[in-house]
Parts: C-alpha cells; sequence; structure tokens
C-alpha cells in the first residue's frame, strides 16, 4: 500500500466529513464518510496495513470529532478486523457485500458510542458566560439513522472507490501454497 496515497485519502475523507456530512444530513444524522473510508481500506489492503490504517484514521477522527480520544479508533479497529476476516468469502465488488460490511461497521461503531455514552455520561459543560450547559447524549434513534443512512451510501461510494484501487498499490491477495 502507498502510505503518502492513503494519507491524502484519509485527508480527503476527513475533510469530506466535516465539510460535507452537516449539509447532507437527515433529520440530524449525517452519513458516516470515514467508515466507508476505513471499509474501503480493509477492503483492499493487505493485514496489517489495513489494520494500522483504520486504527489510524480512527485517531484522526477522535481529534476532530467531540467525542473523547480513542473511540473511533477503537471502533475502526474492529471494523477492519471484521472485514479482514471475511476478505476471503465476499465479493470486494458487489453492492449487496458494500452495503452489509457498511451496516455491520455502522452497528459496531454505533455500540462502541453508544456503549461508551452509557458506561461514562457525559457531564455539564461550562460556557463562556459561567453558565452550567445541558450535557450533550448521543441519541440511540439519530446514530441508527446514520448507520442506514450510511449503508444506503456504501454501494455508490466504494463502487467509485473500487475503481481507484490502482492508486493506493494494493497487492493482490496470495494463497499460501504448501512446500512439501
Amino acid at each position: 500500500m502507498r502510505w503518502a496515497a492513503y494519507f491524502i485519502f484519509a485527508y480527503l475523507a476527513l475533510g469530506l466529513q466535516l465539510g460535507l456530512a452537516p449539509e447532507i444530513a437527515y433529520h440530524g444524522a449525517a452519513p458516516n464518510l470515514v467508515l466507508l473510508a476505513a471499509i474501503f481500506i480493509s477492503l483492499n489492503a493487505p493485514r496489517d496495513a489495513a489494520l494500522l490504517g483504520c486504527f489510524a484514521m480512527g485517531i484522526m477522527q477522535d481529534f476532530l470529532s467531540s467525542q473523547p480520544p480513542g473511540l473511533f479508533a477503537l471502533s475502526y479497529g474492529l471494523v477492519a478486523m471484521f472485514v479482514i476476516s471475511t476478505q476471503h468469502i465476499v465479493y470486494r465488488g458487489h453492492p449487496l457485500t458494500h452495503f452489509s460490511l457498511a451496516l455491520v461497521g455502522g452497528l459496531m461503531t454505533m455500540t462502541v458510542l453508544l456503549l461508551h455514552g452509557w458506561i461514562h455520561p457525559p457531564g455539564a459543560a461550562v460556557g463562556i458566560a459561567k453558565a452550567a450547559l445541558p450535557a450533550v447524549r448521543i441519541s440511540p434513534a439519530t446514530e441508527f439513522t446514520r448507520v442506514l443512512y450510511t449503508a444506503a451510501l456504501a454501494p455508490f461510494v466504494l463502487w467509485g472507490l473500487q475503481r481507484t484501487r490502482g492508486m493506493f498499490g494494493f497487492q493482490p491477495s496470495r494463497r499460501k501454497t504448501k512446500s512439501w
């Protein structure tokens, strides 16, 4: 995998998430474009590079979001482990594969975020005027809408990304042969 192309891709995915996602949100649920980028990397890259790349994208998204550091990194690492385990049994270019992987990956990310919100509820924040602001809690309905929205966009986005696989220098997977 070409790491320079990966970092440019991660930068673009995070930039689109910050800039475009609020504009195309549906009832407050913006699609998770970085999750789609993580699924693309996991589908095509070798195992170690995919795990490292998805974890790094999660760390970068953690720094840009209001979530505590490590939540997106953990969830994208788990998604990468799941997608890598299915690499040899799924057809990488099929839209149903893209939809199902995005659905399961979104549900895994949603579970990590909601569990953290329930285990460690947000406290009251103090604003500029020294007045306590109410805590912001993630709504399960909004998160589930985000998962469905992301999964619905997955076949289109991943189809386009699969056409650019050559830029990343992904090596075709080689099967191990027994040498007697």
